[in-house]
């Protein structure tokens, strides 16, 4: 795959393209049994992260396919939620890069609305995720030290936090 991928802002005709990656990796990837009814942020993407003053970045091939994906989701004024950080299979692994560029485009996403502390749930089956996490500077931390709530789906799930 030489094709190129390009990192951008969410715009609404890619609702469904991100809608089927997130769902597929979700559902045929880790069988979490997920809906779209179970992530009200999926629905309307840009009131969930655009509008409350977060940004919602996707990557796409040259040939307009969703590859990846990633939400900034603004809880307070400093602190901020990953949401929806998700790489197709074929699109992933150090040699491709898409993790990191979604990754490097969120952090200067987050430090540009001076965001101080980065929050995110993530399936306790999703292994490879947590060691990307890690390595990029997030520590578990346990659900009750999440420093406000918010809306994810119930599952078997770890969190992290990073201070920027």
């Amino acid at each position: 795959m030489n094709e190129t991928v390009l990192i951008r802002e969410f715009r609404k005709e890619d609702n469904a393209g991100v809608v089927s990656l997130v769902l597929g990796i979700q559902n045929d990837e880790f069988h979490l049994n997920l809906s779209i009814n179970d992530q009200k942020d999926l629905t309307d993407i840009d009131a969930y992260y655009g509008l409350r003053g977060g940004a919602f970045l996707i990557a796409v091939t040259s040939a307009g396919v969703i590859v990846g994906s990633i939400g900034l989701m603004r809880l307070r004024d400093d602190l901020g939620v990953m949401k929806k950080f998700f790489v197709a299979a074929d699109y992933r692994g150090r040699d491709r890069g898409i993790a990191m560029a979604l990754y490097e485009k969120f952090i200067a996403a987050a430090k540009s609305r001076n965001m101080t502390q980065i929050i995110l749930d993530t399936p306790s089956a999703a292994t490879r995720s947590h060691a990307f996490y890690r390595s990029v500077g997030f520590m578990q931390i346990d659900r009750c030290e999440l420093p406000m709530t918010y809306d994810f789906p119930e599952r078997d799930t770890l969190f992290f936090q990073l201070c920027l």
